[in-house]
């Protein structure tokens, strides 16, 4: 009897010795935050059982739910800074990185780098390299709409913070892009096997890079060929020498009905000049389509894109809002997207008037 009670009670002592501290911590607070859900006034609580246990599985529980609540701002980068520095190691590490997706914060680029140079785990590797791709993108995109619009540069200090703005001003894109690229590339030569919730990383970083190499600034447009909406046949690639925009429109899209007049001007405009509009409709009813070229006086053609939003073209080229407007040089390389009013007159007349000066000169 004495025996069982003695192994009784070295088995509880064994039971509490293997308590994970940060974990019951995380636990509680979160029992706490689930009665009163006030999350500002949690997120100093969380980020300090982070800060009390560092790099066990309770901080890093905490700074998940930082992170949860705060997908930017500064609770956000406070629990970034934490993950860099206590957690780079985790296997527990694509569920955070679920969290962060669009934010260009920064601190979410260091974090990404920091996995990426010491992360022992395959799966955790793969998908930093992944989601660092994303982020540079992201970081482009919204680069290229601050640089177009320099008089608007106080709201983008308030938006983002002087500090990353700066750094989107200033960094070199073309870099960034490669960097993109080149993560992606590293995805399918090592870990492109690793499945994740939408198939395997080689399909993601596939697709990714289509579209950075074809669909962004920097890459070369893939080819169209179609059906106009009268149903002839015709082909991007036919317009090779001359400055193309590229618009996706539709009669139901509000936007795209506004762009009207200004599309009519600028075909008017550069008559006679290395410049041509073609648009990729996704209207659903092709006769209907033929009415409001003829009524609005849409002079450029355009390609039917099956009677959807999902047809053909939108799809290849990743277009999930309408309209989506492209800029390309007479070689087919991509220099704008979804630019408008103003600036997209800009570029579009400083490609053709470089165009016409190069075509000058090659005559001379």
């Amino acid at each position: 009897m004495l025996v069982i009670t003695l192994t009784f009670g070295v088995e509880a002592l064994r039971a509490d010795e293997e308590v994970d501290e940060s974990v019951v911590a995380y636990e509680a607070l979160t029992k706490k935050f689930e009665a009163n859900r006030q999350q500002r006034k949690f997120v100093s609580q969380f980020i300090e059982v982070a800060d009390k246990f560092p790099g066990q599985a309770g901080a890093l529980s905490s700074l998940e739910w930082v992170l949860r609540y705060f997908r930017a701002g500064k609770e956000c980068d406070l629990a970034l800074t934490r993950l860099t520095k206590q957690h780079a190691l985790s296997a527990d590490l694509p569920s955070v990185f679920s969290r962060i997706g669009h934010n260009p914060s920064l601190e979410v680029g260091r974090f990404y780098e920091a996995v990426i140079k010491a992360n022992p785990h395959p799966h955790v590797q793969g998908e930093a390299r992944y989601r660092l791709a994303l982020y540079l993108s992201r970081q482009n995109q919204i680069a290229r709409e601050i640089r177009a619009q320099p008089e608007k540069r106080d709201r983008y200090d308030l938006f983002y913070g002087k500090e990353l703005t700066e750094h989107l001003v200033t960094n070199d894109l073309t870099k960034s892009r490669l960097r993109a690229i080149k993560m992606l590339n590293e995805i399918n030569d090592r870990y492109g096997e690793i499945k994740v919730f939408k198939g395997t990383l080689s399909d993601l970083a596939t697709k990714e890079l289509f579209h950075i190499e074809h669909l962004s600034v920097g890459g070369t447009v893939p080819e169209i060929i179609g059906e106009d909406i009268d149903g002839e046949q015709f082909k991007l690639s036919d317009f090779r020498g001359k400055i193309v925009m590229i618009d996706f429109w539709a009669d139901w899209c509000v936007a795209c009905r506004a762009m009207y007049s200004f599309n009519r001007q600028l075909v008017q405009d550069m008559q006679g000049r290395p410049f041509v509009l073609v648009g990729i409709n996704s209207d659903r009813n092709r006769q209907q389509t033929k009415k409001v070229v003829a009524t609005q006086r849409l002079t450029w053609r355009s390609w039917w894109n099956g009677g959807s939003t999902r047809g053909p073209i939108s799809t290849r080229w990743g277009v999930e809002t309408w309209p989506v407007i492209y800029v390309v040089d007479e070689n087919g390389l991509i220099h704008h997207k979804n630019i408008k009013g103003t600036s997209l007159r800009q570029a579009i007349e400083e490609l053709v008037s470089n165009l016409e000066a190069s075509q000058s000169a090659k005559s001379d």
